[in-house]
């Protein structure tokens, strides 16, 4: 890493500190080498420029993918990107191919799950964010496309998740690589990745730093086939450190597997005699016995699963844990000194017991064990001696015996797994995972340590090669000049280590085979041999420790224990032990070696073999390429979300990226391509972006590098490569520009300020000026103003005091005149009331009399009608009985019963073909009563509203005729009072000219009267007028009243409207639960009080019929009565007026109220128009009544012959069951016997009979039917006299009902006449009489004509009053009458319900009879010789669905089956050539009729004609079934695809109307039911149609299969069209993701070497032409609405989740471009739906949701305003937490560099999913494509109509074959 060269004022730089390594700060000060930085944190800080180093001010907050992207690659720029992106949970990261994994020590579900394996699948590496399953897959693909094997090395410290790593890498080598196995066996993948488990168990521990820390190094070796299936593995460790089985610090733990058996099932325990982990030494050392969250038992569940899987058997799983438990016992043995000098012992029985334990789980001689561990032989060249070992020696001894036997069970379980994994070893490409230990530096480190350190150098170098190898690939690439660049190498490194002689462990060994070598002497010796060394050094406070200088560090090892650790023999006496264990496993574990003879050890050293190891695995390493993955531990405490800077500094040190970076830093660190680079220096030579000089990307850039005289850099093909510090040095360069021209906008700009505020303030003064001016002139004016308003109001005021004076005259004139005729006009109004008086009682008189009359005549006539019909029935009755006692009468009625019984077979036959339109008309019927429910809701509701609006107007009407008369009246008064004014001047100079003519002497007595009589005419006036205003004040009060009245009287109905309404719906819910009640008790209604109530209730009815027409008649004499004494009444009015005509008239000044007249005759006009509309309504009520009281009847007789059916299938049902147990009871021999005549016998009982009358009025039961076997207790017997006791009760009622209603018809209708008549009265009692004299004289109309109309108003609301009373009554019989039809009709349905019950329980019972009588075929024999009865003979053929049919010609009971299969027999032997050439028709295109397909049509027809459907055997569907399957060959076609996906829907739509089960029950016989005749009136029209292009046919097995398997290819077809659209768009969208890269502006031309552009409107254009060109196809093969809308909605739920999941995983598609870019080509989506026809696109646009608020979301501004609720809840809505903050992390504004949400808005975000991470344990953020079949059966069938087809023509081809002619019908 270079320092920059030049650093300026206002830089951004970093600077070393020593709590967080760097610091980022702004320069204020430069003074020679010495700067002044002032840093983020607050301090400032004085630095040297060699130690400072530059900030990228344009460095993206959320850091970047590729860290060879950084502007400054160095130190604090890797540490600062890496900081960034682990805040966002973004913890990969690249370093050009290498991955830097940072372990968020947290659970990430959604980075690993199998969606996300499918994305990476096939990526370009880049193409994604960085992954490991890209590395994997990179690593993958250059295997098969390249042939040459690859390896990944996983590296890092303890705890940094190198395990975790190499899980996933394994998971997605598999997922690519994985074989389909057989059943119950394991595959290759499976057991490497179940291998993970069994060495962990045994190979991992818990460290200071990791939990599951991996103490051995491990290389799995996956090998692949030509094919890139997994065919075998191998995995190869290193280094076990065996010396943590006896020796554990504090707070570790010893490895996993001791935990685990110690906490093994009690059983497993006991039989290993282990326990708690403390009180075993090789556990207790340490303090730690259990892991947070893990589960030691469970996990010991798991490893022996695990052993399962990689084929290790239960002996030897078995033995596995035998040694583990030994090794326990084995450290609790403990010794003391013995007997002899220097001699041990076991030290107590504590130690002899675990001693004798371990002997037996080893299975060998507890003395001999006891004597390899004490004890040692010494072999000499003459003799063997045996020397005793002291206390010491033997406890190491102990604690060798358990290391040697514990790697060897470790190298015996991984050479297990290599061989269950089964090696392939013609296998030439594998890929390598190395999961190996990182660079260690402790407090202490021994020779594990120097082992591990070792590894990374040898790594390291290996790895540098390989960065330097791709620098130069790079540089090569480029074509730019590189041969200057030094390599670093750390070969001097390993030379010190391991160069022989001389290396650091060829001394070690040397040290290890002399016997009194010591740590102290081998230290000594390095001491002397690395003196001068520059990587060696001896540490100042100790004498044998040393010191090497690693690439990542100095590190200090201690070298007590390097000799013993690095010695690797057994002891021979161990050996001998152990190889004679009566455990074969113990014994495979130490096999003979060829010097067991000798009695001698071989020394081996462990340094040597891992150096060989070591060189085998780079020799490996190196004929693969290689792949890198650096996992890093963020933080020591192991917790989430803490990033330590050092700490992770060390690591990239440790890891060898900082090496790398100073590869690349000692050539070309920085690099940018031409279009970033002339985008961001273009400042530096403005010239490069003019028109006129015409520069490209290339020129532009070397242009700029030219002027900035930099020297030393590289111009590539498509990249500028800078030396280390030229990056600095241009963006100095650039700041400088920046600066200068900042103080120029700044000059500028205060200029700008400075003018608009002194305009600003020159306005100010003028609108003040202006304001003053204006506000004395208001003033002035407002001056002006007052006086010429106070003239104005005195002489408005003279004028009203003149006024007043005159009108309190006038008033006082007119007031005594009111009074006077106010008087005359109120007697006359008496004298004509008591007149009107008399005759109204006369009137009344004579009409009683006249009715009481009529009333006995009628009750007389009644009585004897009566007597006489009751005389007649009782003779007819003692005729009917005389007949019946005949014999010949009853051998008819024999006769009859016979051809009945024949007719009633007929008849069942029929039924069974009818009961599909039985069940229709239900439907149908149950439709029709809500439909009119509904309508007469409707008509109610729209009559309330009609009645508010005509009261509306009627008041509004009436408030325009108050106000039309209150002005008219105004007027009047008005003119007579200035009439009155010119009499009084003339009669006031009359009077004046009189008085000046008498004597002067009277003139003072004169002018003394009259001022008194003007006093008095003044108090008399004022008096009239006091009276006149209280009047008016009076009328005004009872006019107001009565409009309130009405108001209250139009409140009341509305209130009793909605009053009847909630009525209505109450008595429908009592409706509903009173036939639920009364429904269950009919099921046990006996039959003989059945039909004897039934025969009681129509005789009744006949009776009340005949008396309701009596009735009727003289009802219609009344009528007539009625008339006479109207017209009478008509005759005395008119004689009345004659009377008042002859009375004189008197003279009076006309004063009429007119306003009074006015207003009785508008409210006289709205009662008539009320009564009127109400006695409409009521007729229209009675004609609902009348209706719904017939249907009630109606379903009564339904109901009442249901039951009769009900009890009549009981009975046969009991019988056939008798039969059955019958059959079961007896013996073979009286079997044979007894069924001839049971069978004659059942079949005479089995219908009743029934002549024709009795289906037409009521008959007698018959004797026969009476003898029928019954199984009904006394308590149903009660229960069914109860329901018919009720139903007579309710028939009954509604008769009375009926019989009301007729009678209150006359009474209505008489109504109107009435009101007319009174209306006519009215009318002529308005005009006044006025005889010829009064013409000449002043008129005299009197009160008369208003006492009529306020009559006539009394009349007319008496009369509405009653029409409303009547509506009610009519409305309550109405709902009535409905809720007791609607029960009926309930019942009705559920004995319909029981009857099919009934019916399909007695077809079983004979079929099980039938199935008796075939198992009893070999006793039948002599039955079938009888000639009275055959029995059927049953037969068994194959079908061609591998099932058996039975055909059999049975009794009569099965209902003309015979008959039907021999028709069917028939017909299929004329088949074969007819379906030959339906099959040769339909395999072609037969193109569509009426938009329907034809081929569905004629195989539809065709199959109807020849009965397929029922046939319990045909090959006609398997042969269809193959046409439609050799048809879907082709499946890239979609025309033909869609073709017959359009067939083969309607096809299915066509069976899903026709079919039915063959387990339900048929129709009545159309005569049967009264219910069946009554529903066939109200079907539509359109059931007509579909009757006559469907037929219900009884469908059997094959036709069933046939449409399962039909459906099926709908689905399939569906599929394969949907596949084919996704598979055209995928490379479109794929295109469409990311905006195409477009040079800068258009002053630049694009280089002769780049790849052209893409327009960017053209892929989405395509994706629309794709989109049009598969509707066209879909709408030309008229494939139903229901599947294309389906079809596009998939496809656009396919692109949102493809848009959308690129938009997470790409960093380059987050950007405000690419977001304008997608939103344009989202617009033309949107367009594209809007115009296609919505029935076939439907909600498709709505699947987009997540994509259009996601780009929405980049392309608003200012989004760092945004709170996190607007975002969630208004602008993206759809989208998870965990999308939102990826999409804001992620985002970046490649435009205008504008910034993401807020940092609160993504620490609320970070907080919201660490919530649903604990409560979920975290969730895919990637949407997933739905492969579903959307759509069922019933939507295919929703969307045809039956009568689609009913013009449809079938094939051209086969109307002219005469086989075919059916077609033409």
């Amino acid at each position: 890493m270079v320092a920059p060269s030049s650093i300026l004022v206002g830089s951004h730089v970093w600077v070393e500190d020593p709590d967080v390594a760097w610091i980022d700060g702004e320069v204020k000060e430069v003074k020679g080498e010495e700067i002044t930085v002032d840093s983020t944190s607050g301090k400032t800080i004085v630095a040297k420029t060699s130690n400072v180093y530059p900030k990228d001010p344009e460095f993206p907050s959320c850091g970047v993918d590729d860290m060879t992207r950084l502007a400054y690659l160095h130190e604090p720029g890797v540490l600062q990107n890496l900081k960034c992106r682990y805040d966002i949970n973004e913890i990969y990261t690249y370093t050009g191919n290498i991955l830097i994994a940072v372990n968020p020590f947290r659970r990430l579900p959604h980075l690993y799950s199998s969606h996300m394996m499918e994305q990476y699948k096939g990526a370009a590496f880049g193409e994604l964010s960085p992954h490991p399953f890209a590395v994997a897959d990179a690593s993958y693909r250059h295997m098969i496309n390249e042939g040459i094997s690859q390896s990944i090395l996983v590296s890092g410290e303890s705890g940094a998740g190198k395990t975790e790593s190499t899980k996933m890498l394994m998971r997605y080598l598999a997922y690519m690589g994985g074989r389909v196995s057989k059943a119950e066996e394991r595959s290759v993948e499976q057991k490497v990745l179940e291998s993970n488990p069994v060495l962990e168990a045994f190979g991992n521990a818990k460290t200071v730093r990791n939990n599951n820390s991996s103490r051995f190094g491990k290389f799995v070796e996956i090998q692949f086939d030509p094919r890139g299936q997994i065919s075998g593995a191998a995995i190869r460790t290193y280094l076990l450190e065996r010396s943590r089985v006896c020796q554990v610090s504090d707070p570790e733990r010893n490895y996993h597997c001791f935990y685990m058996l110690c906490a093994a099932p009690p059983e497993e325990a006991e039989k290993y005699k282990l326990g708690n982990p403390r009180t075993f030494h090789y556990l207790n050392q340490s303090n730690c016995y259990e892991l947070d969250g893990v589960d030691s038992s469970k996990e010991y569940l798991l490893t022996k699963r695990a052993m399962d899987v990689v084929g290790i058997s239960q002996g030897e799983q078995d033995g596995i844990f035998r040694v583990v438990a030994a090794i326990l016992h084995l450290g609790n043995i403990e010794f003391k000194k013995g007997q002899e000098i220097d001699s041990a012992e076991p030290k107590d029985d504590k130690s002899r017991f675990h001693l004798k334990t371990a002997a037996e789980l080893l299975m060998c001689n507890e003395k001999a064990l006891e004597d390899s561990l004490c004890k040692r032989v010494m072999v000499t060249r003459d003799e063997s001696i045996t020397k005793s070992l002291d206390p010491v020696s033997a406890a190491l001894s102990r604690d060798a015996l358990a290391k040697i036997v514990y790697s060897k069970l470790f190298d015996w379980l991984v050479d297990k797994i290599n061989v269950s994994i089964s090696q392939d070893p013609e296998s030439k490409s594998l890929i390598g995972v190395l999961d190996i230990y990182g660079f260690e530096s402790f407090k202490t480190n021994s020779f594990e340590q120097f082992c591990i350190n070792l590894t990374n150098e040898k790594l390291q170098q290996h790895f540098n090669q390989h960065v330097f190898k791709m620098e130069q690939e790079e540089y090569k690439k480029e074509e730019i000049d590189w041969s200057y660049i030094e390599f670093i190498d750390n070969q001097d490194i390993l030379d010190l280590i391991e160069k022989k002689p001389g290396g650091i462990i060829a001394l070690l060994d040397e040290a290890c085979m002399f016997p009194r070598s010591t740590h102290e002497t081998f230290a000594q010796k390095l001491y002397q041999t690395f003196k001068d060394n520059k990587r060696f050094s001896k540490p100042k406070l100790s004498r044998t420790d040393f010191t090497i200088c690693h690439y990542a560090g100095d590190v200090t090892y201690q070298t007590e224990l390097f000799l013993d650790k690095n010695k690797d023999y057994v002891v021979s006496e161990h050996q001998a032990l152990l190889n004679a264990s009566e455990c074969s496993f113990v014994s495979s574990l130490f096999p003979p070696s060829p010097e067991e003879s000798s009695k001698t050890t071989k020394f081996s050293s462990i340094g040597s073999s891992f150096k060989q190891q070591l060189q085998a695995l780079l020799e490996t390493l190196s004929a693969t390429e290689p792949h890198y993955i650096r996992c890093v531990k963020p933080n020591n405490a192991l917790k989430p979300g803490i990033f330590e800077n050092q700490n992770v500094l060390q690591q990239l040190r440790c890891g060898g990226v900082m090496e790398a970076i100073r590869i690349s830093c000692a050539g070309f660190p920085s690099r940018k391509s031409f279009r970033e680079f002339v985008a961001r220096f273009s400042l530096l030579a403005p010239e490069v972006l003019s028109k006129r000089n015409n520069y490209t990307e290339v020129t532009a850039s070397k242009k700029i590098l030219e002027k900035s005289k930099l020297s030393g850099y590289q111009i590539g093909k498509t990249k500028v490569f800078l030396r280390a510090g030229q990056m600095a040095e241009l963006d100095a360069l650039r700041t400088e520009i920046l600066g200068r021209s900042a103080s120029l906008i700044q000059r500028k700009v205060r200029t700008y300020l400075c003018h608009k505020c002194f305009i600003l303030l020159r306005l100010s003064a003028i609108q003040i000026q202006a304001l003053c001016r204006g506000q004395v002139a208001r003033h002035q004016y407002e001056e002006m103003r007052r006086e010429a308003a106070a003239l104005n109001i005195q002489k408005h005021l003279r004028k009203f005091l003149a006024r007043k004076a005159y009108k309190n005259l006038y008033f006082s004139a007119v007031s005594i005149q009111t009074g006077m005729r106010g008087m005359i006009a109120r007697c006359e109004l008496l004298s004509r009331k008591q007149t009107r008086a008399a005759t109204v009682i006369q009137s009344h008189c004579r009409r009683f009399l006249a009715n009481r009359c009529y009333l006995r005549l009628k009750k007389a006539a009644i009585t004897t009608q009566c007597a006489w019909r009751a005389r007649v029935a009782r003779k007819e009755l003692r005729k009917l009985r005389m007949a019946a006692r005949e014999t010949g009468a009853l051998q008819e009625a024999k006769t009859k019963l016979e051809k009945e019984v024949e007719e009633l077979t007929w008849r069942l036959q029929l039924e069974k073909r009818t009961r599909v339109d039985l069940e229709e008309s239900k439907k149908q019927e149950s439709a029709r009563f809500e439909s009119t429910l509904q309508k007469m809701q409707l008509e109610f509701e729209e009559s309330k509203k009609k009645e508010s609006a005509r009261f509306e107007s009627i008041l509004h009407k009436k408030e325009l005729e108050f106000e039309e008369s209150k002005k008219q009246e105004s007027e009047r008064f008005e003119s007579t009072l200035h009439k009155m004014q010119l009499e009084f001047e003339e009669s006031k100079k009359q009077e004046s000219e009189r008085f000046e003519s008498t004597f002067h002497k009277m003139q003072v007595e004169f002018e003394e009267s009259k001022k008194q009589e003007s006093e008095r005419f003044e108090s008399t006036t004022q008096k009239m007028q006091l009276e006149f205003e209280e009047s008016k004040k009076q009328e005004r009060a009872r006019f107001e009243s009565t409009l309130h009245r009405k108001e209250l009287q139009f409140q009341q109905l509305q209130f009793e409207l909605q009053k009847l309404q909630l009525e209505f719906e109450e008595s429908k819910k009592q409706e509903r639960e009173t036939l639920e009640s009364t429904l269950h008790k009919k099921e046990l209604e006996f039959q003989e009080s059945k039909k004897q109530e039934r025969a009681t209730f129509e005789s009744t009815l006949y009776k009340k019929e005949l008396e309701f027409q009596e009735l009727q008649v003289e009802f219609q004499k009344m009528q007539l009565e009625l008339e006479e004494t109207k017209e009478l009444l008509i005759k005395e009015r008119e004689a009345a007026k004659k009377i008042a005509e002859q009375v004189p008239a008197v003279q009076e000044i006309p004063v009429i109220d007119d306003e009074l007249v006015n207003k009785l005759t508008a409210e006289n006009e709205q009662l008539k128009a009320l009564g009127s509309s109400l006695e409409q309504k009521i007729n229209e009520t009675e004609r609902k009544y009348e209706e719904t009281n017939k249907l009630s009847e109606e379903r009564l007789k339904q109901g009442l012959e249901a039951e009769s059916k009900i009890v009549e299938l009981k009975t046969e049902m009991q019988r056939l069951e008798k039969k059955i147990l019958d059959m079961g009871a007896e013996d073979q021999k009286p079997q044979q016997q007894a069924m001839p005549s049971a069978l004659s016998t059942n079949m005479s009982e089995e219908i009743p009979v029934v002549d024709d009358e009795s289906m037409n009025k009521p008959t007698d039961i018959e004797d026969e039917s009476m003898n029928k076997p019954t199984i009904i207790d006394d308590e149903s017997m009660n229960k069914l006299d109860e329901s018919m006791n009720k139903l007579t009760a309710e028939n009954e009622q509604l008769k009375i009902w009926d019989m009301g209603a007729e009678d209150q018809k006359p009474q209505q209708q008489t109504m109107p006449s009435s009101l007319s008549t009174t209306m006519s009265e009215v009318t002529s009692a308005e005009i006044p009489v006025i005889d010829n004299e009064s013409m000449n004289k002043p008129t005299v109309i009197d009160d008369e004509s208003i006492n009529r109309l306020t009559a006539e108003n009394e009349q007319l609301k008496a009369l509405v009053s009653t029409l409303e009373q009547k509506i009610n009554e009519t409305e309550r019989k109405y709902e009535e009458t409905k809720k007791l039809s609607d029960e009926r009709l309930k019942q009705t349905l559920e004995a319909e319900s029981k009857i099919i019950e009934l019916k399909t329980t007695v077809q079983r019972r004979e079929e099980k009879i039938l199935d008796m009588e075939t198992d009893q075929k070999s006793q039948q024999q002599a039955l079938l010789s009888t000639p009275s009865r055959k029995m059927p003979e049953v037969t068994s053929s194959p079908l061609e669905n591998g099932h058996h049919a039975q055909l059999s010609s049975g009794p009569s009971t099965r209902l003309g089956r015979e008959d039907s299969k021999l028709r069917r027999s028939q017909t299929e032997k004329q088949q074969p050539e007819s379906v030959d050439d339906l099959l040769k028709c339909v395999a072609q295109n037969l193109g569509f009729s009426q938009e329907k397909p034809v081929a569905a049509f004629t195989i539809y027809k065709c199959l109807l004609h020849w009965k397929s459907f029922e046939a319990e055997k045909t090959s006609v569907f398997d042969r269809l079934i193959e046409v439609m399957g050799s048809a879907l060959e082709d499946q890239d076609n979609n025309d033909h695809m869609a073709y017959w996906l359009s067939n083969t829907s309607s096809l299915l739509f066509l069976l899903q109307r026709s079919l039915k089960a063959s387990g339900s029950m048929q129709k009545p016989p159309a005569g049967a039911s009264f219910f069946a005749r009554m529903t066939k009136s109200f079907r539509s029209s359109s059931a007509n149609l579909q009757a006559g292009v469907l037929s219900q046919v009884e469908a059997k097995y094959p036709a069933l299969l046939f449409k399962q398997q039909l459906s099926a290819y709908v689905e399939k077809i569906y599929g394969i069209i949907r596949d084919n659209l996704k598979k055209n768009l995928s490379p479109l969208i794929s295109g469409c993701i990311q905006v195409p890269r477009i040079s800068k502006g258009a002053a630049f031309q694009k280089c002769e070497g780049l790849q052209g552009y893409h327009s960017p409107a053209g892929l989405w254009q395509s994706i629309i032409e794709c989109l049009n060109k598969m509707m066209g196809t879909l709408k030309d093969n008229f494939v139903p609405p229901i599947l294309v809308q389906n079809i596009f909605t998939q496809t656009f739920a396919y692109i949102n989740v493809q848009l959308f999941n690129s938009l997470l995983l790409r960093r380059e598609c987050c950007t405000f471009s690419n977001g304008e870019y997608v939103k344009s080509g989202l617009a033309e989506l949107e367009l594209w739906c809007a115009e296609a026809d919505v029935e076939y696109v439907g909600p498709s646009w709505d699947e987009l949701k997540h994509t259009r608020q996601a780009v929405g979301f980049l392309v608003i501004n200012q989004k760092s305003k945004i709170s996190f609720d607007e975002i969630s809840k208004d602008l993206c809505s759809a989208l998870s937490v965990q999308q939102l903050y990826r999409v804001c992390t992620l985002y970046r504004d490649d435009n205008y560099n504008t910034q993401s949400v807020s940092p609160d808005v993504l620490a609320h975000m970070k907080e919201l999913m660490s919530d649903d991470t604990e409560d979920d344990g975290g969730s895919s953020f990637l949407l997933e494509d739905d492969i579903s079949i959307p759509f069922t059966m019933e939507d295919i069938s929703n969307c045809h109509q039956v009568k689609e087809f009913a013009s449809v023509r079938p094939a051209e081809e086969l109307m002219t074959d005469p086989a075919f002619q059916f077609l033409q019908d």
